[in-house]
């Protein structure tokens, strides 16, 4: 899974909140183009992982391999689109093969696990934002009745559409991504110990301010 995918929703909220640059036709286009590529990556993530476990070593084992097995993926799956990967390509390429021969991991094994410990974590932070967004939104809309005077009529419905577009795909993000693995008990307790590192590996400098929103924003979401 390549870093981008981890905040594909985050990326369409935000440029549904952007009426200022962006046409109501845009942000619509936008929008359905953000669902059908949550959609298809629920529906992979439930094929891939759905049916596998891990435990601690094979968290370890992630995390030991991750910068070699990302930089490996980034060139196994370069079709330009860095929104998210294709599981099945990367696990059938030979290069990918002879990487986990030579690092003594099953190559499907390693890689549905993989894919289980980080879906696993995006779907906690996904949920976690949605059920803050709600808030969010409504202060936001609470600005802008209070900024109407200054914005103009034109504007100010602008901006109250892109809200409410905001408000129904955080729903969509968060019906969507209850349809992925849910860590069981134990899984959750080995996440726990080892979350802080996981996090770390989804990050990247390049990824800092690649959809123009602010820090302070981004501390506010926990997405870093």
């Amino acid at each position: 899974m390549k870093q981008q995918s981890w905040r594909l929703c985050l990326a369409i909220l935000i440029l549904a909140v952007a009426p200022s640059v962006v046409s109501a036709q845009a942000v619509d286009e936008a929008i359905e183009e953000g669902k059908r590529k949550l959609d298809t990556l629920v529906a992979e993530v439930q094929e891939i992982a759905g049916g596998v476990r891990f435990d601690e070593a094979d968290v370890e084992s992630l995390i030991r391999l991750w910068p070699e097995f990302d930089e490996l993926s980034r060139m196994v799956d370069d079709d330009g689109d860095d929104d998210s990967m294709d599981f099945k390509a990367v696990l059938a390429d030979p290069t990918y093969r002879q990487w986990a021969t030579s690092h003594g991991v099953d190559a499907e094994d390693w890689m549905r696990k993989t894919v289980r410990i980080m879906m696993t974590l995006y779907r906690e932070q996904t949920l976690q934002s949605a059920a803050r967004a709600p808030r969010q939104i409504q202060e936001q809309m609470e600005m802008i009745e209070q900024q109407r005077a200054q914005l103009g009529e034109e504007a100010y419905q602008q901006m109250k559409q892109a809200m409410e577009l905001s408000a129904a795909m955080s729903k969509y993000m968060e019906d969507a991504v209850r349809k992925m693995p849910e860590a069981t008990a134990a899984e959750e307790a080995v996440l726990d110990k080892h979350r802080d590192e996981l996090m770390m590996l989804m990050m990247s400098d390049e990824e800092e301010d690649e959809y123009g929103y602010d820090e302070e924003y981004e501390e506010e979401e926990e997405w870093k």
